[in-house]
């Protein structure tokens, strides 16, 4: 079915769609710049838009259970705020560009990736491991004890900061709630998601495990089942496929000299067990056997003042008391309004009117449209109920005499009618060889000249970005080209743009750093 239609449109208002980041089977990933973003707040966000065309037209069922699933994840973010979980912005429903109705939620950028990307044929050192593993923890944990389960934890649901020091867990949407107990329906990704999530899952041979499995209720220890996938993924470089729905037994060989390699293995072993009650039960358990783990076989205890683990072992303490964080008040802005989702209905085509107008989805708006119309003095829309109570007394009572307006000569009115046409034909040329002068070059499509034609040429940044010296990122930066700045391109190569910075979007944090730089093309628009 369709996508939505919201490149290059503004959402709510405040929100200008940059691009699409990604597609599932029924939601749509944006990045988008918050023009009302308040001060110290991030500009850039994510849109997460539910769009239940993607597939087949959804029947009633399937439409209720999206939607029940799109709000519970902006509520169980809400219930769960924390620094190691991502964290909801906003929402809202709203129509795109070709009339189709869809909800959204707003959620923070996270431009570092996700955890398997970072690992993926480079297994991470168990030092590194352990430092995200910890994060990770803190944040489930926290979750856990909010009556949240996430249902779906991954190494791609672990997403880092720009600078991959912090790692937040995304995607709640089909977390578990307390209030909405039951029947366990199949969720999450079934090389990383424990068997009470599956099941009906076919498995090659009968294992007699699964049949003894009861399915009425669900406990935090799948999730656990599912973080020690990830672990597997993390040490390992590779994901464990072939442990799909049984427990870890093995690591690679690549990995399985370790001095960490057999004490690890015991910890995923047992946390991926078929039966729940024979996995850790809670985070902090498996926490703590996992952190002691990774520890040097010979080093004694408290000798290695970096190692906090090594330091909170010696004095009494475990590991998992630190996974407990007091969150200032003040370490989060206000949590959003609610949302409260209504079924998707096609608007009919008619005129709107009165109070209809404040009860429709607010319509995407083309940033071009915008920007023409913040050139001019715009005039304010009225319904047609204010536009008859704006007319004069007697233009509304009928054949009551009225006074008239001057009076155009019959011999000037072909020569106004010329003069208007002329007019209107030299703004269709003028519109038409702007257009084509700045969208259209019919040698964009071949490499070999499209760099030479966009020499010279002025365009604007879609986000800050960072000046280099060369065209890598080796180097360290030598400026700054702030979101919304002109530029002008000096020369060009492969993927990188050499230019000289006109005017800033903002201004300069650091008078004394370089105007003059190469960045990517990606982050320039003509």
């Amino acid at each position: 079915m369709a996508d939505l239609k919201l490149q290059q449109s503004r959402l709510d208002g405040r929100y200008d769609i940059i691009e699409c980041l990604g597609r599932g089977s029924y939601a749509e990933i944006y990045v988008a710049h918050d023009n009302a973003a308040s001060e110290g707040a991030p500009t850039t966000v994510v849109i997460k838009a539910l769009n239940m065309f993607l597939q087949d037209d959804p029947d009633a069922e399937l439409e209720a259970t999206l939607i029940a699933n799109f709000q519970n994840e902006a509520v169980a973010l809400d219930r769960v705020r924390h620094p190691n979980i991502i964290s909801r912005l906003g929402h809202g429903t709203a129509i795109d560009l070709s009339g189709t109705t869809f909800h959204y939620i707003v959620l923070e950028y996270l431009s570092g990736g996700d955890m398997m990307a970072l690992s993926r044929n480079r297994p991470l050192t168990i030092d590194k491991a352990i430092f995200y593993l910890e994060q990770v923890c803190s944040g489930l944990a926290h979750a856990h004890a909010g009556g949240v389960i996430h249902r779906d934890i991954k190494p791609q649901n672990l997403l880092l900061t720009a600078d991959r020091q912090v790692v937040k867990i995304a995607d709640f949407g089909v977390a578990r709630l307390e209030a909405n107990e039951g029947a366990i329906t199949r969720v999450g990704t079934n090389i990383y998601s424990a068997p009470e999530h599956n099941p009906l899952v076919q498995t090659g041979q009968l294992d007699t495990g699964l049949l003894a499995l009861k399915h009425e209720h669900l406990t935090p220890s799948a999730d656990i089942y599912s973080l020690a996938k990830t672990t597997y993924s993390l040490l390992a470089g590779e994901s464990p496929r072939r442990f799909a729905q049984h427990a870890i037994r093995e690591l690679p060989a690549a990995v399985s000299q370790h001095h960490w390699s057999a004490t690890v293995l015991r910890v995923l072993e047992k946390a991926t067990q078929t039966r729940p009650e024979n996995r850790y039960q809670t985070v902090q358990e498996f926490w703590d056997e996992l952190a002691e783990a990774a520890l040097p076989p010979t080093k004694p205890l408290g000798v290695d003042s970096e190692s906090r683990t090594a330091d909170s072992t010696h004095e009494g303490r475990k590991p998992s008391a630190d996974l407990t964080l007091d969150i200032a008040p003040d370490e989060f802005t206000e949590a959003p309004p609610k949302p409260r989702f209504e079924p998707v209905q096609t608007p009919p085509a008619r005129a709107y009117v009165d109070d209809a107008l404040e009860r429709r989805p607010k319509i995407v708006v083309p940033v071009s449209a915008l920007e023409r119309a913040g050139s001019q003095n715009a005039v304010p829309q009225l319904t047609a109920k204010e536009r008859i109570a704006a007319l004069p007394n007697q233009a509304r009572i009928g054949n009551r005499p009225h006074p008239r307006g001057p009076v155009i000569p019959r011999r000037a009115r072909p020569f106004l009618v010329a003069v208007l046409l002329v007019l209107a034909f030299s703004g269709m040329l003028l519109a038409t060889h702007k257009y084509v002068t700045s969208h259209w070059n019919p040698f964009a499509g071949i490499s070999q000249l499209s760099d030479i034609f966009v020499v010279g040429s002025e365009g604007v940044t879609t986000t800050d970005v960072r000046l280099r010296p060369d065209p890598s990122t080796s180097n360290p930066h030598i400026g700054l080209a702030e979101n919304g700045s002109r530029v002008k391109v000096l020369s060009a190569t492969d993927n990188w743009y050499e230019v000289q910075v006109l005017e800033h979007g903002r201004p300069k944090t650091d008078p004394f750093t370089s105007d003059r730089g190469w960045i990517n093309k990606k982050f320039v628009k003509f």
